[in-house]
């Protein structure tokens, strides 16, 4: 929001300079983000330009700024004359309030014999110039001007152009809409519409229609101005790709104690400038959804242990009168009343907040944590942090992706199946919420590949979303590799491949001190049915890795083959503390075992059979050598194991493991139709 220097104190009367104006807001947390010279006369004057915080709607106005300005130098407000001249008619257009709940007050005024092609004063269109609103005509100038002057939006109808009653309604379905921008827009039922007899005049709280706008011929109109719900405004404008500074405060939140006296201003600014005679002002209001002035209490210790002061509560009471919350002390109690236009505070810890700012952070006392040593488990930060750390040591890159993207690409890759829509999305690109981390991974490649890239290795840590069951998110962990690299470094020829990427899963695994991992054959879609594999821990699946299935290079455009792995996070924390333990003073024996396996039989199988009958003193299992189609036998594979045994209170006999490998072997045999290789 852009404000003159010169606008803002005439409103409290404090002798600054510009450098000290900007520290002032700063130390308010109003982010001064540039200040520039407006003018070229001597008597120059500055544009503020002030980056607001979205819950601080009250300051997106003069008036506003102005408050807070006061209340940090001690000053009070000047207070200006805004009387309405008395008026014996009242406005011959009548209003009704369909939907109180979304808009629960409207007040407004009727104008005739206006003379709309005077000019206006100077400091009104500089001011206009300053904040960056174009000069239209006189009546919406003047509009225009109290908005950033109070904070109210307010719009005029040309009494011509309307019909004798007016209703505030939601839109009837399809309902169509030409507005001040020119666009054509056609409504659903949750725009909510002034109207007349025959037609929606204007987009409540967004912006008007044409058929009803002020000319430079207008010389009767009729002045809203309402208090509009925030819920009901948020997101309309930007579903319609519009933005409006109308709509910005209304989203936000408006005083909903000012439509009167930003209607009373406005005329008389209009019967000053532009002539005119006015009927009453008049307010059609619902009492009963129209927000409360919220009552707020805070504890002296409370307050004092929060901030660490030794205020008292006369200190404190001063404070928050200071910022217009009357206060009154009951012991070690302070009650507030919280002004209208202050929607941001709603718990105690606010008003403390408030305390905090106005005393100034900097001027709070500062106290040494006190440290001691303790073993804490680590958050889920420190451990996705540290998985995060592995991967990029492992010559990856971290890539951030939206978490919305549009519903063509998930549909493209048949992951639209529960995903969530967004109400508002930024734009039509971004309008569902993903459900897998695959999309945005693949739009890196292709960005990649496009420019010329053949080796990446890419990593993304982020949720993923879906509506199944209630609404769920889920953290997920995936990368990419494309490696297709024809120039690499005379040392190193190798290409990455699926036993690379499998390389890279255990050593992960190993790392994180995951136990009882192990392997099948993978069921995820998007790899390829052979040369993939899906990831257990205890019998649950915690991910998948592989290289990627054929569609998805058709799909992505691209024919090369590439590589893709993605694991439940929370499932890679270490779960279990370690504990260290003696290493055993009795040597091992080792044997090595070679079987001839029918084909259908996977290796995890027989590594299970094996481990369990090998008893308890097995400590190390290794496959050594394997043959797939051993020529020996029709359809069989030659697995060979090692297998080393050792106990921790006794020597080992050969008689022992004897005994046990005779059981393994009958074991194989009845079990897998297994033969020992002589």
């Amino acid at each position: 929001m852009k404000i003159l220097k010169s606008h803002l104190l005439e409103k409290v009367d404090a002798k600054l300079n510009v450098k000290q104006l900007e520290a002032e807001l700063t130390r308010l947390g109003l982010e001064v983000e540039s200040i520039q010279k407006f003018g070229n006369s001597k008597k120059s004057d500055f544009v503020i330009d002030l980056d607001l915080t979205p819950n601080r709607g009250d300051c997106f106005s003069v008036l506003g700024v102005a408050r807070e300005l006061a209340a940090i130098s001690n000053k009070e407000i000047l207070k200006e004359k805004n009387i309405l001249k008395k008026a014996s008619l009242s406005p011959l257009t009548k209003v009704k309030l369909s939907e109180k709940l979304a808009c629960p007050k409207y007040s407004f005024i009727e104008i005739h014999k206006i003379d709309n092609t005077k000019k206006l004063p100077e400091y009104i269109s500089n001011r206009l110039d300053a904040a960056g609103i174009n000069l239209i005509n006189p009546i919406v100038d003047i509009l225009n001007y109290v908005m950033i002057d109070l904070g109210q939006p307010l719009h005029a109808f040309d009494l011509d152009k309307i019909g004798k009653s007016i209703n505030v309604r939601f839109a009837k379905p399809k309902e169509k809409i030409s507005l001040l921008d020119g666009s054509n827009k056609i409504l659903n039922k949750n725009c909510l519409v002034i109207s007349d007899e025959k037609k929606a005049l204007a987009l409540a709280g967004i912006m008007g229609g044409i058929d009803s706008s002020v000319q430079l011929d207008t010389c009767s109109v009729l002045i809203e101005s309402a208090f509009f719900n925030p819920l009901v405004i948020q997101g309309k404008a930007r579903s319609f790709n519009i933005q409006t500074d109308s709509s910005q405060r209304f989203e936000r939140g408006v005083d909903f104690d000012l439509q009167q006296k930003a209607l009373i201003k406005a005329t008389n600014l209009i019967a000053d400038h532009l002539s005119g005679s006015h009927s009453q002002v008049k307010t059609i209001e619902a009492k009963k959804f129209i927000p409360r002035k919220k009552v707020l209490n805070i504890e002296l210790n409370n307050l004092n242990k929060k901030l660490g002061t030794k205020l008292n509560a006369v200190e404190i009471k001063k404070i928050l009168n200071s910022l217009e919350i009357n206060t009154i002390v009951k012991k070690d109690l302070l009650c507030t009343m919280i002004p209208s236009h202050r929607f941001d505070l709603n718990i105690e810890e606010d008003l403390i907040e408030e305390v905090a700012r106005m005393i100034g952070y900097d001027n709070l006392p500062s106290f040494e944590l006190k440290t001691f040593n303790k073993f804490f488990v680590p958050t889920d930060y420190q451990e996705t942090l540290k998985i995060k750390k592995y991967i990029a040591n492992k010559g990856f890159q971290e890539v951030i992706n939206y978490s919305f993207v549009s519903k063509k690409i998930l549909n493209d890759y048949n992951l639209s199946k529960n995903s969530i829509s967004v109400k508002n999305p930024l734009n039509e690109n971004l309008e569902v919420m993903r459900t897998s981390l695959l999309p945005g991974l693949l739009n890196n490649l292709k960005l990649n590949f496009n420019r010329g890239e053949n080796s990446l290795k890419i990593f993304e840590e982020g949720r993923i979303f879906s509506n199944k069951n209630n609404s769920k998110e889920q953290k997920i962990l995936a990368g990419l590799i494309f490696d297709h690299d024809g120039k690499k470094n005379w040392n190193n020829k190798t290409k990455f491949d699926f036993f690379e990427l499998k390389k890279f899963i255990i050593t992960l695994l190993d790392n994180l001190f995951l136990v009882d991992f192990n392997f099948k054959k993978s069921l995820n879609n998007f790899l390829h049915p052979n040369i993939s594999l899906d990831v257990y821990v205890k019998g649950k699946k915690i991910g998948s890795f592989g290289r990627s299935h054929p569609k998805i290079n058709k799909i992505v455009g691209i024919r090369k083959d590439f590589f893709y792995f993605e694991f439940e996070l929370e499932e890679l924390f270490q779960k279990e503390i370690l504990k260290i333990s003696e290493s055993s003073k009795y040597p091992s024996i080792q044997r090595d075992l070679s079987f001839l396996v029918p084909e259908n039989v996977e290796y995890e199988k027989l590594k299970s059979l094996a481990e369990k009958m090998a008893g308890n003193e097995l400590v190390n299992l290794k496959l050594f050598d394997l043959y797939k189609n051993s020529g020996i036998q029709e359809a069989s594979s030659s697995y060979a194991l090692n297998f080393t045994w050792q106990s921790k209170h006794k020597t080992l006999r050969d008689v022992d493991i004897d005994l046990v490998i005779e059981k393994i072997i009958k074991a194989f045999e009845k079990e897998f139709n297994a033969s020992l290789r002589s």
